[in-house]
Parts: C-alpha cells; sequence; structure tokens
C-alpha cells in the first residue's frame, strides 16, 4: 500500500536533534499492541499527541465497526515476521524520501515498499492540531482494497466518528479532516468512475478522485442510514480480498436497492444518476447526515 502525500510548506533543513523514539503500549479489544514512534525532527511533544490520536482513532474504529483491531489488520500482518505482527510503527522526519524522490509522506505498514515498515511523515504535514492524514493513513489497517472504497472510508469515518461522539477532536482537527476531502476541487473534463482508478492515468487528478472518494461514502451512508452503514462497514472489514463487484453484493445483502443506479457515475460507467457530481460539496449539505 503506498500513499504519496503533498509536501506542506516544509524547510529541507535537516533537524540536529537526536532521533527520539517512544513506545506506547495500547491495550484494545483483541489484546495489547504497541504504537512506536520515531521522531527524528524538532517536534519532540508531538509523539505523545501521536499516540492520543492513535488510541483515541483505533477505540473508535472497533467500536463503530464492532470489529476488533486485531481481526481487521489480520491481512496486513499475516505476512510479515513475528516480530513486526501487531505494532503501528509512525515515523516522523525531516524530509521524507522513496526512491530518491521526496514525496512528503508514504504508507508502508504491509512492507511492499521494502523492509523498513510504518507510516512516514514529514512534520508540515501533519503538525499538532492537523491528524488528518495521520488518521487517513491508520484507517488503512482496516481497510485496503478496492481503492476507492478505502480511500473514501478511512476519510470519511474520522468525521462520522467525531459527530458521533465516538472520536475526540476539536473544531480545528475536525476541520483539518474535512479539509484533506479537496471539495474545492473542480470537477474535470474527463470525469472516469471511481473503479477505474483514474489517478494511475492522471495523477493531476488525484484530487478529484478523493473529493469524488470521499463523497461515494456519504451518498452509502445516506442511502444504508447509520445502522446499515455500520453494518456495511463491518463486513468489509472481515472481507479479505474484495473487488467492486464484492463491494455490491455486500450492499444489496445489506439493503435491496438499485445499487448500479446509485452509484453511476460515481463508481460505475455512465452518466450520474440519482446523485449529480456536485453532490455533498457544500459543509451543510453534509452536516445534515
Amino acid at each position: 500500500m503506498i500513499c504519496i502525500l503533498p509536501i506542506l510548506g516544509q524547510s529541507n533543513k535537516k533537524s540536529q536533534t537526536k532521533p527520539v523514539e517512544s513506545i506506547f503500549p495500547l491495550i484494545l479489544r483483541g489484546g495489547e499492541i504497541q504504537v512506536q514512534i520515531r521522531n527524528e525532527t524538532a517536534e519532540k511533544d508531538w509523539n505523545q499527541y501521536a499516540f492520543e490520536k492513535t488510541k483515541g482513532l483505533i477505540d473508535a474504529y472497533e467500536s463503530y465497526t464492532g470489529v476488533n483491531f486485531h481481526q481487521a489488520a489480520a491481512p496486513i500482518y499475516k505476512s510479515l515476521p513475528e516480530s513486526e505482527k501487531n505494532k503501528i510503527k509512525l515515523v516522523l522526519k525531516d524530509a521524507v524520501f522513496l526512491n530518491g524522490t521526496r514525496i512528503g509522506g508514504y504508507n508502508n505498514v504491509s512492507g511492499d515498499l521494502g523492509k523498513d515498515l510504518g507510516i512516514f511523515m514529514e512534520p508540515g504535514i501533519v503538525p499538532k492540531g492537523y491528524p488528518a492524514l495521520l488518521l487517513h493513513e491508520l484507517g488503512h489497517f482496516y481497510f485496503t482494497e478496492p481503492s476507492w472504497l478505502s480511500e473514501g472510508i478511512v476519510s470519511f469515518l474520522p468525521y462520522l466518528l467525531a459527530k458521533k461522539g465516538l472520536l475526540k477532536l476539536d473544531s480545528e482537527e475536525l476541520s483539518a479532516v474535512t479539509d484533506e476531502w479537496s471539495l474545492e476541487e473542480a470537477r474535470p473534463s474527463k470525469d472516469l468512475p471511481l473503479s477505474q482508478d483514474f489517478r494511475a492515468l492522471d495523477p493531476s487528478l488525484g484530487l478529484w478522485f478523493y473529493s469524488k472518494a470521499v463523497r461515494t461514502q456519504m451518498i452509502l451512508y445516506k442511502e444504508l442510514g447509520n445502522s446499515g452503514y455500520k453494518s456495511f462497514l463491518k463486513q468489509i472489514t472481515l472481507s479479505e480480498t474484495l473487488n467492486t463487484e464484492g463491494v455490491l453484493k455486500i450492499l444489496n445483502k445489506i439493503q435491496k436497492k438499485n445499487w448500479n443506479q446509485i452509484l453511476q457515475g460515481w463508481v460505475l460507467p455512465g452518466a450520474y444518476g440519482a446523485y449529480p457530481a456536485n453532490s455533498f460539496l457544500q459543509m451543510k449539505e453534509i452536516d445534515k447526515l
């Protein structure tokens, strides 16, 4: 799993301080895990902040989905050595590189990108008070595939969990979460369905992909209702391998609807139908969910 993050106002100057490594035990419903944080920047108080946000998010995920972390993350951990299992590794660096290119941040919890495991971030991307991308990447322990679904869920859930009182976020932190949605991104002239993952075809469409993916979750939440959406997330979490067809089967199992028509233009090919392309672009509309 790779997620390339934008570089936001971060200096190229390297920190002259020694790295600080923190290990936080975290007791969850399925047992204990470790949150390991390696901080190579001058922002040393970030470690405690990041742990508190990690704990809050995982607790909220367990509560809302009804699936404990150990169950959800089992597909990720099964291919890793025993010494690496049941650990969440966060690495904060002044400059994050991958294959010689500075990319701001990436997610390598599964080891697909090499032996250095963890979620790698720069402090300009996830400063204290702006946890959006940290919360997003942590969500991928629960949701990975298909990408249109997982990217939308992990962007939408922190907002929903905060609104439900399950995740403690102050007003600035909640604004950081909604800022990540890129609702202001203009619709491109060639608007492809999410199932085609058009980011690979044109990287400049990446922000539109995320805007469209998170708003697809709002559509699903509105159609399913809170109880149905919780059931949907639980079944998605417990499905080790999943594609778009499998997602549609789960939706039909929960509620019999014309999901092809509802998701046309959003996920499936065809013109937008029940929900036009400008659906859920305004926070006042989203807050009514």
